[in-house]
């Protein structure tokens, strides 16, 4: 395996999460032909519960362990930096037990929450169903994260943007085959063709933590996997406490905008109904805000994601060995990026939202007018 130098695996990352983005994009056009605004609706409400538990289990760890692994490796300290990856894949394994099994037993009244009294549309008991079948992507999804930082950690960012692509190809396969199979062939309901979702979340995971998994164990001489090193003068307490502080703010932005995402799905859905608005737009709208127009929107997101990657191993490194020079022309370069990419892509998404949403969902009174609002709202979050 070969390591990658800054703007190497920023290209490789902003490459490869553009394309993920690309494909998260396409798919949904044959997804929402399948199940229809009802059945986008349901998605929409179990996938935005899924980001609330995604944002606690794993938004901030693979920062936090690329940090630490960066930091250990740029000071020599192996057998802390092997002890910091085996500590963090212990905690995770906790935490996605437990987050699975708060959605599992409380789906319903997640359900519940959610819809309050709107009748004519999709169930509590659907939504249950989808929420349960997303929950088993919480046990993967958060391992493959602590694996993605590990690598990221030591600059090999090639097998973690492979890794990404593979997810997203057995998942999309998994939900646009399972999803076609399940409504039009064997005639099951369309909750059950929602909830194939999850599952096809769970094995594009798994696909992709195998893969890393793989690549780890063929290189374990790259990775100081091969032996056994003389322990360092560093507690368990004190990797954890630093997992904890570096993942902390990521894992707290990620967690208050997912509530506020759940908080206003919620809040425009209740408003909606209480307005009169039929079951049908009353979905299609609160579906539109939170989670159709949001995922046009990723691709504007793409290149901040891109260059953070490769980004926090570079600052750490440059910062543990005192090349503050260094350090500040890379973040200075990563702003000028996000800015003189982001925002003539994020206008021109804006301004030709109406044939844009027609080209990915259909023709709707209110979806194009929705896309050109939120668009603006992914530009900001880039910066």
């Amino acid at each position: 395996m070969k390591k990658n130098s800054f703007v190497e695996g920023t290209f490789i990352a902003t490459a490869s999460i553009i394309l993920v983005k690309i494909l998260g994009m396409l798919y949904v056009v044959p997804f929402y032909i399948i199940v229809g605004v009802q059945g986008g609706a349901l998605y929409s409400y179990a996938y935005i519960i899924y980001l609330i538990f995604l944002s606690i289990s794993s938004a901030g760890i693979p920062y936090a362990i690329s940090k630490i692994i960066s930091e250990y490796n740029a000071t020599g300290m192996i057998e802390a930096k092997n002890r910091a990856y085996q500590l963090g894949k212990k905690f995770i394994m906790y935490f996605s037990i437990a987050a699975f099994a708060v959605l599992f037993i409380f789906a319903e009244e997640l359900g519940r929450l959610i819809l309050g009294n709107l009748t004519g549309g999709n169930t509590i008991k659907d939504v249950a169903v989808v929420i349960r079948c997303v929950a088993f992507a919480i046990l993967i999804i958060p391992h493959l994260s602590v694996t993605k930082g590990y690598l990221q950690g030591h600059k090999y960012i090639t097998a973690d943007a492979q890794a990404n692509l593979i997810e997203q190809v057995v998942r999309i396969f998994i939900i646009l085959v399972g999803a076609y199979l399940a409504y039009n062939v064997f005639n099951s309901s369309l909750t059950i063709a929602v909830g194939i979702t999850g599952f096809g979340a769970f094995f594009g995971g798994l696909a992709a933590y195998w893969y890393l998994k793989i690549k780890i164990n063929k290189n374990k001489k790259q990775f100081n996997l091969d032996k056994e090193y003389e322990p360092d003068p560093i507690s368990n307490k004190e990797i954890l406490k630093k997992i904890g502080i570096y993942a902390l703010p990521f894992i707290a932005v990620a967690l208050i905008n997912s509530i506020y995402n759940f908080t206003d799905m919620v809040l425009v859905l209740r408003t909606l109904d209480h307005l009169g608005y039929s079951a049908h737009d009353t979905e299609f709208i609160t579906s539109a805000i939170s989670t159709w127009a949001p995922k046009l929107g990723m691709i504007v997101n793409s290149f901040a994601l891109g260059i953070a990657i490769p980004l926090i191993p570079s600052i750490v490194s440059a910062y543990a060995t005192k090349r503050f020079d260094e350090l500040n022309a890379r973040i200075n370069k990563a702003l000028q990026i996000i800015i003189f990419v982001s925002v003539p892509l994020a206008v021109g998404l804006s301004i030709l939202s109406i044939p844009v949403w027609t080209v990915f969902y259909n023709i709707n009174p209110y979806g194009g007018q929705i896309l050109g609002l939120m668009i603006l709202n992914s530009l900001f979050g880039n910066i």
